[in-house]
């Protein structure tokens, strides 16, 4: 009697080592069961794990090895090339295998829930013939809700589905029954044929030849950087390209940074595509998420669009990539499994031996450096589709101006003219609430968090100082705590600050202020939005929630409050940042038949980084900080990985990280650089005390065994005390 095979499975435990269990008698374990999911003891807990080999001998002894308990899947999970992209992001961001495992699959599955798609697509909701005759804005105005979704279906009559719906309308099924219930709207099934369907938009010369460009490589790997600016129809070329993909029975996969997608634009892929469509985001529910997964793993799907996960759904039919807004640092996990979702993805289409399209009108500096090294193929979209000009651009030098002047005279100026014209206003502030700074005049004194390095922010609606870090909230004071004077003054400006002065400025004219503050209740995002479009804003303040992803026709009048922040941020990437912020928030301007403006408002008006984005571009803002990052050996010219240690105290942060130091150094691997340990540039967030410290090297290869040699020693040098991690490639050194 043969022995029983050794299983050896990935647990989501923070151990870097496989686990070696029995099988049971009666199973029938072979290779064609790796990538399924068994449950087993571990301690005094059971947990679900991948099957990764099976072995016959094992270094365990056997009288020491646990017996496996349930084999959950008869076929795999996740398939060879599923475990292959797996094993590669476990090696180069050097996070545990089962943890990586456990971070990629949908939460149902990792709970044991059955592989099985046992519910429907959800159908089409439709309008009625009664339904197309019925006005909106007759309704009444607790109504809105009902009105918003009749007037999206008249504008789609061929359908759209409640996952498309959901994107922008959270939870919609109630608001679409009441709708049924007076006939206007009905759910079907939709079986469109080609008339049905939306046509492909003409393209211009520029577009016709980034996507004959890469028609000719559907069947390769092809890296390509589109760089088209704002408005430049970038949708267009990947919705053709799409088209082609699944004409030859394979299936694209389509980023987005953040899922503000509108149920336009997701209504453009279904317009056009008679095919399912696989969506995958936070607003999901778990069962949600599980079936849009089963259906892109089944190849039933042949198009999934979704936000940084997604880049793990397993496709077996993998046709194409498509990284949308590809420099954004929505795609970079920040904590736990720090992995970058750009670049997860250009490494599946590069083992799928496919295309991959990275698009942005505002690329990353390290996108760029590939494509000058030839390594992305790169394709400009100079002009703006259509009919649409580029905006033309104001600097207004605030140091003429009254010093607690938030909007200079020259912004007002601009502001009465549109509003005149009965167009809308976009204000950009990167900062919330009223005033980032309480002082007392008479002793210095300012309020700060006691949990952060950060002062407290005033917010006037609620009359509360707020952390904007950790959460904190306190009333403000009447007096200064160490002095007691009552001369405070708040220094500064937010949006909050803003919409006052604006209110002060302008009575007549209605403003909207949106920033994580307003939009805290569930629907408030909604609400606004609709507010925007059905033209009941005049004036809209906002954060950089505002910045991208939102078509505002009606704007054609972008002020930027304060742009100066970016010019002299502590952390290298900050006037990348600056530039590509400017760049999508200047792109709200002129996108339909009216002209746009843009007033820019700075203290550094003779800037010389300032001067080159406004008047030759952001590709010539790139060449200059380009030379600049060679010249101070930062990224893309170099490599970086950061070790981050918390505590609760700064010593013992620090002190464990002298230690990893002293044997990294003792290892004596040449051509690496140790920087640190030092403090964090906010030291204390959430009580916590924060510490890195940064390697750097030329090559990637040096770096990455450096970092191997650590893991090894990390776990036994860091006591109970001491909250540790690995950034490779780290986007934010705070």
């Amino acid at each position: 009697m043969s022995n029983p095979p050794i299983l050896r499975l990935a647990l989501p435990t923070p151990l870097q080592s496989l686990f070696d269990y029995l099988a049971p008698a009666d199973w029938h374990i072979t290779e064609q069961h790796i990538g399924t999911r068994i449950q087993v003891p571990f301690r005094k807990q059971v947990l679900m794990g991948i099957l990764l080999e099976v072995a016959e001998s094992s270094n365990i002894p056997a009288q020491k090895l646990k017996t496996a308990l349930n084999l959950l899947d008869n076929t795999p999970v996740l398939n060879p090339a599923d475990l292959q992209l797996i094993h590669w992001a476990s090696r180069y961001y050097h996070y545990p295998l089962g943890q990586v495992i456990a971070s990629v699959l949908p939460t149902l599955l990792n709970a044991g829930h059955p592989t099985r798609l046992d519910s429907p697509p959800s159908e089409y909701w439709c309008i009625t013939p009664k339904g197309q005759f019925i006005d909106p804005t007759d309704l009444p105005r607790q109504s809105h809700r009902q009105a918003y979704l009749l007037s999206l279906l008249q504008e789609n009559p061929q359908g759209l589905s409640e996952t498309t719906l959901a994107l922008d309308f959270p939870n919609p099924r109630k608001t679409l029954q009441a709708l049924q219930k007076r006939g206007w709207v009905n759910q079907q099934t939709v079986m469109r044929d080609a008339d049905s369907l939306s046509p492909p938009l003409p393209l211009n010369p520029a577009q016709a030849h980034a996507v004959t460009q890469i028609s000719q490589h559907l069947d390769q790997f092809y890296p390509c950087l589109l760089d088209g600016v704002t408005g430049s129809g970038k949708t267009e070329v990947y919705l053709q390209l799409i088209q082609q993909v699944i004409q030859q029975g394979k299936q694209a996969l389509v980023l987005v940074p953040e899922i503000n997608l509108t149920p336009q634009m997701l209504g453009r892929f279904e317009q056009r595509f008679n095919v399912p469509i696989a969506v995958l985001h936070s607003r999901l529910s778990p069962k949600e998420r599980l079936y849009s997964w089963l259906q892109a793993r089944a190849g039933t799907a042949p198009i999934v669009i979704g936000t940084r996960s997604a880049v793990w759904t397993p496709l077996p039919q993998l046709g194409i990539v498509i990284v949308d807004e590809e420099h954004d640092p929505s795609y970079k996990q920040q904590e736990g499994f720090c992995y970058s979702a750009r670049d997860v993805a250009m490494m599946r289409a590069q083992y799928a031996k496919v295309p991959i399209l990275l698009g942005s009108a505002t690329p990353s500096l390290d996108s760029l450096y590939n494509a000058q090294q030839q390594r992305y193929q790169h394709l400009i979209l100079p002009e703006r589709a259509g009919i649409a000009v580029h905006p033309s651009i104001h600097l207004v030098d605030m140091r003429t101006q009254p010093r607690q002047q938030i909007l200079s005279t020259a912004l007002q100026h601009y502001i009465r003219a549109h509003l005149a014209k009965q167009q809308q206003i976009l204000l950009f502030i990167n900062r919330r609430g009223y005033a980032p700074t309480l002082l007392c005049l008479n002793c210095q004194w300012t309020a700060h968090c006691q949990h952060c390095d950060a002062r407290l922010t005033y917010h006037e609606a609620s009359r509360y100082l707020r952390c904007h870090h950790c959460g904190i909230i306190q009333a403000a004071p009447k007096q200064c705590p160490d002095c007691q004077s009552n001369n405070l003054q708040l220094l500064g400006q937010g949006t909050e600050r803003v919409e006052e002065q604006l209110q002060q400025l302008f009575p007549e004219a209605r403003i909207l202020r949106i920033d994580s503050d307003s939009t805290r209740r569930k629907q408030a995002m909604f609400d606004m939005l609709e507010q925007i479009h059905r033209g009941e804003v005049d004036i809209l303040v906002g954060t950089q929630m505002l910045a991208k992803g939102h078509h505002f026709p009606n704007v054609t009048l972008v002020g930027i409050i304060n742009i100066d922040g970016g010019l002299f941020s502590v952390d290298f990437r900050g006037t990348e940042r600056m530039a590509q912020l400017f760049i999508q928030v200047a792109g709200r301007a002129g996108r339909a038949e009216n002209a746009g403006e843009v007033v820019i408002q700075t203290y550094q008006p003779t800037h010389e980084l300032l001067n080159c984005l406004i008047s030759k571009g952001y590709h010539a803002f790139a060449d200059i900080v380009l030379k600049e990052r060679q010249q101070t050996d930062y990224p893309p010219y170099t490599r970086l990985i950061l070790l981050r240690a918390d505590s609760k105290t700064t010593r013992l942060a620090l002190d464990f990280l002298r230690t990893v130091k002293d044997y990294a150094q003792q290892l004596n691997i040449t051509g690496v650089e140790l920087w640190g340990p030092a403090p964090a540039p906010m030291e204390k967030r959430a009580n916590y005390y924060r510490a890195h410290l940064l390697l750097q090297a030329q090559q990637r290869s040096t770096l990455h065994y450096l970092v191997e040699q650590l893991q090894n020693v990390l776990p036994s040098l860091a006591t109970k005390d001491i909250r540790w991690g690995i950034d490779v490639d780290p986007l934010d050194l705070y």
